[in-house]
């Protein structure tokens, strides 16, 4: 039977010390995602049905921190009463409505 070629730095692989590393780097990124995903930015469009799109306060945004756009969504709720709220996560797409956006805590 063939014996296991070496590696290129000629020495074999230690595969249950390659195999806790590859636990302790996932353990480390499930953290990482947790922390993220409990402090994520959100943007509500709130547009109003009764105006037309031209009209002035037909589009109100507002900014919040959530963990799920639903969560996003119902603290923004109390605050546009008779709109309707479109949620989106706060990307590099949506950084113009930034500024004019109204914080939600």
């Amino acid at each position: 039977m063939p014996r296991p070629s070496p590696t290129s730095q000629g020495t074999q692989i230690d595969l249950s010390q390659w195999a806790e590393e590859l636990d302790a780097e996932r353990r480390r990124l499930e953290k990482a995602n947790k922390e993220k995903a409990a402090r994520r930015g959100y943007l509500v469009f709130a547009t109003d049905p009764e105006r037309d799109p031209d009209q002035p306060g037909y589009r109100e945004v507002f900014a919040t921190e959530a963990k799920t756009p639903g969560e996003a969504t119902a603290k923004v709720r109390p605050l546009a009463e008779g709109r309707r709220l479109r949620t989106y996560l706060a990307t590099g797409t949506y950084r113009d409505e930034l500024p004019e956006a109204r914080w939600v805590a």
